[in-house]
């Protein structure tokens, strides 16, 4: 019995979340980079406490897209065209160290065989039948839009937009499988009622029920396409002459990187998932244990331009399938830069991988979450991001390289103060009221942060969280400014010295998963070991075996200045 409890609790804390997959039509930017660090952070965060983690990610290869850009770019197979595509994905999670478990391509065995069961699942459930399709397509859009949505291009005669994505649409009558959407609108409304946190943030979960509501009858799905038309898609299982429409491919992709739909029905007490590793030939084993209660913890983060497809297909498609639902769908907004909407005949798409090599990859990881909101859409400006690689320069560096000179002794002040109780330190200035009060507050913002990351983090409120973070670096600033430590005696000198450099200790192993890289600068610099920059070492004063070279003259400096590159 006490072995099942561990277990229980062991499994109770697995997690995990998803990145869309991405369409290689083009280069990543930097709307791609924000999903995927939301999802990063909040894996991270999860690893940090030493919970199970799984964070997938990757391409979306299938559909007619990819089918005319590989003939127009001369490929005489779109397997070839995708096998290079999707290797610029993968680069821009090496740049900016996106941590996912797999990295998942629609053209991988297992998942086309996990697209071939919930097409079986659903036919065997009665939701698919055959039909005719007449309407107004998207090649862009990869679907199809009702005349209530479709008006003449102002600019082109003969020509039509869809008002939803302003894409162009032609009309086209054709034989295709339908899904039996239309039986589900009361499910979908019952449960995003009965699971208020199932479509977050609030907003984004009122705009899909007040759809819902206000439909009266959601329309059919249209879920294959004839092979004479779309020849770069996976065959439905029952007939060789229709493809499977590329949302019901593509939404598959979270079923099958974590095990599958037969180890998720099952219950499987431990799945062993083979892949290749992404950028190699190299094939990858992952286990994923009890995958069903792994499904229910999955949080789908996604841009503003999906939700409906997943929130309304998605989960239609599960429900048809007997499979249960996701815990959550998290939408956000997307990218401007200077204001502007993003596009190529503008030349202002902005390029991730560009930014990195000047500014460093973690800056833009900061940047990007210090401006996140998921309401609002974000505002790429390169001067902005120069502005914050400065003030972690001035604020958080100078605070370590402050205490660091060679006026202080960082390793006798931790072996004085570590594990000697909070309130020695205020006892030091017992005589100067003011100093006292000040350590206190500052050792309260200390003893608060924990609880404010995991909160902040499971909300996706990052820039919540870094005001935080700025909060403390600027109180631990303001206390060796007000205190003065060169002008002190020993002891009053090794308390103000002692307080600074463990709040950077503290926040730098908390900002490891907004930070990975610079973090480990920082936490180097200071000669934090390796094995204490875990969660279990962010009280005040629980480590003592740091800083015993960090006065010493002539170490490199963490995070360096660095001109603003498009300055005058």
């Amino acid at each position: 019995m006490q072995y099942r409890t561990a277990i229980h609790r062991l499994y109770s804390k697995a997690s995990h979340i998803t990145t869309p997959i991405f369409y290689p039509n083009a280069k990543p930017h930097i709307g791609h980079l924000y999903s995927s660090l939301l999802c990063d952070v909040h894996h991270r965060w999860q690893l940090l406490k030493e919970n199970q983690s799984f964070f997938t990610t990757g391409t979306d290869e299938h559909g007619l897209k990819i089918q005319l850009a590989s003939e127009s770019n001369g490929f005489d197979q779109p397997k070839k065209f995708v096998d290079k595509l999707y290797m610029d994905f993968v680069h821009l999670d090496k740049i900016f160290d996106i941590n996912y478990t797999r990295f998942i391509r629609t053209t991988d065995p297992d998942h086309i065989e996990n697209v071939k069961e919930l097409w079986q699942l659903c036919l065997k459930n009665g939701f698919i039948y055959k039909g005719e399709h007449k309407g107004w397509y998207s090649i862009s859009d990869e679907t199809f839009y009702p005349e209530s949505k479709v008006v003449k291009d102002p600019s082109h005669d003969g020509k039509y937009l869809n008002t939803e994505s302003n894409n162009e649409v032609i009309y086209q009558s054709e034989t295709n499988y339908f899904f039996r959407l239309s039986l589900f609108r009361e499910r979908l409304i019952s449960h995003i009622k009965q699971h208020p946190h199932f479509i977050f943030p609030v907003t984004k979960r009122e705009q899909i029920l007040q759809e819902l509501e206000t439909t009266e009858n959601l329309l059919d799905l249209s879920i294959s396409r004839p092979s004479t038309r779309l020849k770069w898609g996976i065959s439905t299982p029952n007939d060789p002459s229709q493809k499977v429409y590329v949302w019901f491919d593509a939404l598959c992709n979270y079923l099958s990187s974590i095990g599958g739909i037969s180890s998720i029905l099952n219950n499987t007490a431990e799945v062993v998932s083979k892949h290749y590793n992404a950028g190699s030939n190299v094939e990858m084993q992952l286990t994923i244990p009890h995958p069903k209660e792994v499904w229910q913890t999955t949080i789908h983060v996604i841009g503003k331009d999906i939700a409906k497809f997943h929130t309304i297909y998605w989960p239609s498609f599960l429900l048809a399938a007997g499979l249960p639902l996701p815990k959550q769908v998290v939408i956000h907004g997307h990218w401007l830069c200077n204001g502007v909407k993003m596009s190529k005949s503008l030349g202002n798409v902005v390029d991730p991988v560009d930014m990195a090599s000047y500014y460093g990859s973690d800056i833009v990881r900061w940047f990007l979450l210090e401006n996140s909101k998921l309401e609002e859409d974000g505002d790429f400006q390169e001067q902005r991001l120069s502005e914050t690689r400065e003030l972690l320069v001035s604020k958080w560096g100078n605070l370590v390289n402050r205490c660091c000179g060679s006026k202080f002794d960082v390793e006798r002040a931790v072996t004085k103060f570590s594990n000697k109780g909070h309130l020695q330190l205020q006892e030091v200035f017992q005589n100067e009221p003011e100093i006292s009060q000040q350590i206190k507050s500052h050792i309260k913002l200390l003893n608060e942060t924990k609880d404010v990351f995991e909160e902040k983090i499971t909300l996706f409120q990052y820039s919540q969280l870094l005001k935080h973070v700025w909060g403390i670096i600027n109180d631990a600033n303001t206390l060796v400014q007000n205190g003065k430590p060169w002008e002190r005696e020993v002891d009053q000198q090794d308390a103000i010295i002692f307080l600074s450099m463990e709040t950077s200790r503290i926040l730098t192993i908390l900002c490891q998963p907004i930070m990975p890289a610079l973090s480990q600068s920082l936490l180097d610099r200071i000669d934090v070991l390796e094995e204490r920059r875990t969660i279990t070492f962010i009280e005040l004063g629980s480590d003592e075996a740091y800083g015993k070279y960090s006065n010493k003259r002539g170490r490199e400096v963490p995070l360096k200045r660095i001109p603003y590159r498009l300055s005058e």
